[in-house]
C-alpha cells in the first residue's frame, strides 16, 4: 500500500527541499566528519533528510531526485514524453552506439519493436539449459577447502552465458577472443559518460591508445561475426539469428533502417545490430555478474538461507543440470536472487533529461534538469521495507509483495524503457544460485567483514573483490 507524498519546500520555496551541498561539505570538514561516500550513498541520505522531492544543484547540472513509488510511477509512465535520456547516456553514444540503451524516440521504439520477438518467453526458455551447463561448468573447477573469487567468477560466467546465448559462441579460443575484447572494452567505458568525453578519448597517450584499441577490438568481432552469419543465415537458436531476421513493416525510418523498398519489410543494418549487440552484452554481463557476486556474498553470510536455498534445489534438481523446466520449481532462489537486487541493485539510479519545461508535484521542472529515480534509495526506504538493510528472502513471497505499490522495487526500470532481457535476467540468477547452493556451501574467510562495501559507478558493483571459501558438500 502507498504512503502520503512527503514534499517539502527548499529555502527557495519554487524548488523543493534538498542539501545545500558546499554547506554540506564544509561543515563535515569543520567538524571532523568528512568521510568518503558513494554517490549512491548520497542519494540515500538525501532521501532520509529531505523527503520524496528534492532538488540540488552539482556545478551546472539542476537535479530532481524522485524517492516514493507514486513519483517513480509517474516517472516511468505519464511524465516519460517529457524526457531524453540522461546526459551521460546521450555522451556515451560515441562507444556505446544508438542501442536500447542510448537511443531516442522514434528510433528506440522501432528497435524495441525488432528485438522483442528475441526475448519472448519460449525464446528465453532455450537457454536454460545453457545457463545450467555454463554454471557447472565453472563449479567443477572449484577445489573445496579452496577460496574463490566469486566476483571474477561471476563475470566470466555471464560473459560465457550471454556469448552462447546472444552468439552462439562455444570455443575456447572464440569465448578468448570475445573476454579479451569486452574486457578492453568495459576499461573505455567509463570514460564515455564524462564531459569532453570525445577530446579526452584523442588524447595521444598509452591508455587512451589501449582504450580506443579495445574498442575497435571488439567492433572488429562483432562485424566479423555479422558477416558469417550474413553469408549463413540460418537459426542457430541465438539472440543474434533472431535479431538477423528481424523486420517491422510499420516501423520509422531512420539512418540506420535498411528502406530498399517502399513498405518492405524494414531489417536492421550491420551498424544498428553492433549497436544492440553491444547493448546486450552490457546488460547480460556487467550487471547480472554484479547482482549474482552480491547474491552469493549475501548468503556466505547468512548460513540459516543458504540452508533453505540447498534444500529446495536439492529437491528440484536431484542430480540434474537446472533447465528452464526447474525455473518454476525454485521460488526460494528467485526470492534470494530478489532480495540481493533490493539491497544492491545493479542499477542503482535511473536518469532522464527533461526534454520540455513540466511539473512534478507542484514544482516547475525546466528544459535540461537531470531527473534521478534513485533505486538504491528507494529500495531501502523503511514505509515499504521494514529494517530496510536486513537481508530477508521473504520480503518477496507473493503474499508479501502484494503489501507494497509496485515501483517501490524497479531493479530493471519501467515504463517503455524497462530492460528487455529482464525475463533472461531473473531465469540466469535464479538457476546459477540453485546451481551453486546445491553441490557447495559458502563461507567467509577469517577476517572478511560482515559489511558489503560497493562502488556506485555505471553500475553497482562490490568494491573490492568477492572472496569466499567454497566447500563441497
Amino acid at each position: 500500500m502507498s504512503a502520503p507524498l512527503d514534499i517539502r519546500a527548499g529555502s527557495n520555496p519554487a524548488y523543493p527541499s534538498g542539501p545545500k551541498l558546499l554547506r554540506r561539505i564544509a561543515s563535515r570538514i569543520l567538524l571532523g566528519t568528512a568521510r568518503r561516500q558513494t554517490p549512491a550513498d548520497f542519494m540515500r541520505s538525501v532521501a532520509r533528510e529531505h523527503g520524496d522531492l528534492n532538488y540540488y544543484a552539482v556545478g551546472n547540472r539542476r537535479i530532481y531526485q524522485l524517492n516514493h513509488p507514486d513519483l517513480v510511477a509517474d516517472f516511468f509512465g505519464r511524465d516519460a514524453k517529457h524526457h531524453h535520456r540522461n546526459l551521460a547516456m546521450r555522451q556515451a553514444r560515441d562507444v556505446l552506439g544508438n542501442g536500447l540503451l542510448t537511443s531516442e524516440e522514434p528510433l528506440h521504439m522501432r528497435q524495441r519493436r525488432l528485438a522483442q520477438p528475441a526475448f519472448l518467453r519460449q525464446r528465453i526458455a532455450g537457454y536454460g539449459e545453457v545457463i545450467g551447463s555454463k554454471t557447472l561448468a565453472m563449479t567443477a573447477q572449484w577445489k573445496s577447502g579452496t577460496i574463490v573469487n566469486m566476483h571474477t567468477q561471476m563475470l566470466e560466467l555471464a560473459l560465457c552465458i550471454v556469448g552462447k546465448c546472444l552468439f552462439d559462441l562455444d570455443e575456447v579460443e572464440d569465448m578468448a577472443a570475445m573476454e579479451s575484447a569486452v574486457n578492453a572494452f568495459m576499461n573505455l567505458l567509463p570514460l564515455s559518460f564524462l564531459p569532453f568525453n570525445k577530446l579526452i578519448q584523442r588524447l595521444p597517450i598509452a591508455p587512451m591508445r589501449r582504450l580506443r584499441d579495445g574498442k575497435q577490438h571488439l567492433d572488429r568481432l562483432i562485424y566479423g561475426i555479422l558477416a558469417e552469419r550474413r553469408a549463413d543465415p540460418r537459426d542457430r537458436g541465438d539472440l543474434l539469428s533472431m535479431l538477423l531476421n528481424a523486420s517491422d513493416t510499420g516501423a520509422d525510418t531512420s539512418a540506420d533502417t535498411d528502406t530498399s523498398a517502399d513498405n518492405a519489410p524494414q531489417r536492421m543494418t550491420d551498424t544498428q545490430l553492433r549497436d544492440e549487440c553491444v547493448t546486450v552484452i552490457l546488460a547480460g554481463h556487467e550487471t547480472t555478474a554484479n547482482a549474482l557476486s552480491f547474491a552469493l556474498a549475501l548468503l556466505a553470510r547468512h548460513p540459516d538461507v543458504q540452508q533453505r536455498l540447498h534444500d529446495e534445489a536439492a529437491e528440484a534438481l536431484h542430480d540434474n543440470a537446472p533447465t528452464a523446466a526447474h525455473y518454476t520449481k525454485l521460488p526460494y532462489a528467485t526470492q534470494v536472487f530478489a532480495e540481493a537486487m533490493r539491497l544492491y541493485p545493479p542499477v542503482w539510479v535511473t536518469g532522464r533529461m527533461a526534454a520540455e519545461p513540466y511539473d512534478i508535484a507542484g514544482f516547475h521542472v525546466a528544459a535540461g534538469a537531470s531527473i534521478m529515480a534513485p533505486q538504491y534509495a528507494v529500495h531501502t526506504d523503511e514505509r515499504w521495507w521494514p529494517d530496510p538493510l536486513r537481508f530477508d528472502p521473504e520480503r518477496f513471497t507473493e503474499a508479501a509483495k502484494a503489501t507494497r505499490p509496485r515501483n517501490a522495487y524497479f531493479p530493471f526500470g519501467g515504463g517503455s524503457r524497462q530492460c528487455i532481457a529482464e525475463g533472461l535476467a531473473w531465469m540466469e540468477g535464479t538457476l546459477a544460485l540453485a546451481a551453486i547452493a546445491r553441490d557447495w556451501q559458502l563461507s567467509l574467510p577469517p577476517g572478511q567483514p560482515a559489511h558489503i562495501d560497493c562502488k556506485a559507478s555505471i553500475t553497482l558493483r562490490p568494491a573490492d573483490s568477492v572472496p569466499l571459501l567454497v566447500t563441497r558438500r
